[in-house]
């Protein structure tokens, strides 16, 4: 993900479900990773692939959210 070292550095210190957030994307990277270098899925392993996306893309939404809220915060 493309965020500021400063921000991110500091969010994953001070903030709980940022850190969680990104422990879970991170996660879900590396199975996805390791699904999609196999030859051949298994039908639920194709579903399991389907959802990872799904749950990254909802992890990125949030964690994006969250950066938002906080250059927000920090700007005024």
């Amino acid at each position: 993900m493309d965020l500021q070292p400063d921000v991110q550095e500091r969010l994953m210190k001070e903030h709980f479900e940022f850190r969680k957030l990104m422990e879970e994307h991170r996660a879900a990277d590396e199975r996805l990773h390791y699904l999609q270098n196999k030859i051949r899925l298994t039908a639920r392993e194709s579903i399991e692939e389907v959802e990872l996306k799904k749950a990254k893309l909802r992890a990125k939404e949030r964690i994006y959210h969250i950066v938002d809220e906080f250059n927000k915060t920090r700007g005024q």
